[in-house]
């Protein structure tokens, strides 16, 4: 299966670069905990991913870079998120408390959660994907990639959580392994659906031609 491959590929691109990555990891985890760098750490880390998946060098100081420079749109990006996660979960507390045949209007953000939760693989690596990354475009990106390929998207998050309940029982996965393992996933993720949709598009154009 598809999932499996890119699973497996973003498995190999952290051997191939253990060493990198588990700084890069560490520093990552380090910047979460005093929070204004996080954001802009995630982007430093993507940036990385996204360079391994296409092949590309890597460096340190790649990391330092983009985290300098993807300062203002990472915290921009992770912001929107925030609140966007905050909506949907504040709605849902509030329609499941009611009494009334209004409460199974909860159930629609339900499906909304899910629908942000699949976001994620996608939303940070577009960030290094498209030519002109506009917060806007960013956001309706990542919502629209997972529902081209809802099962592959659904299966690299399964991967992901046993990827994930693995490293809380090893914590030292936890902190020099699995920042890099999700964000080689979506970086490997996001440049075959990428791929995926536009050969859809050039078949499409090609019948109609």
């Amino acid at each position: 299966m598809e999932a499996l491959r890119t699973f497996w590929q973003a498995l190999r691109d952290l051997y191939e670069e253990l060493m990198l990555l588990a700084g890069v990891s560490a520093l990552w985890w380090l910047a979460m905990l005093l929070i204004i760098p996080g954001p802009p750490a995630t982007a430093g880390l993507y940036y990385v991913a996204h360079r391994i998946a296409h092949e590309q060098r890597v460096e340190f100081s790649f990391f330092w870079q983009e985290t300098k420079r993807q300062f203002g749109k990472s915290w921009q990006l992770a912001g929107v998120n925030l609140l966007s996660l905050t909506v949907v979960l504040v709605n849902f507390m509030f329609y499941f408390q009611l009494d009334n045949v209004l409460r199974y209007a909860g159930v629609a953000w339900i499906y909304a959660f899910l629908l942000w939760l699949v976001a994620q693989v996608y939303l940070f690596p577009l960030l290094f994907e498209m030519e002109e990354p506009r917060l806007r475009w960013l956001l309706r990106n990542a919502l629209l990639l997972p529902l081209s390929r809802p099962g592959y998207t659904v299966l690299l998050l399964m991967l992901l959580l046993v990827a994930t309940l693995l490293s809380i029982v090893l914590p030292l996965l936890l902190i020099m392994i699995w920042p890099a393992l999700v964000a080689l996933v979506g970086a490997r993720a996001t440049v075959t659906v990428i791929e995926d949709v536009s050969e859809r598009q050039a078949k499409r154009s090609a019948q109609e031609s």
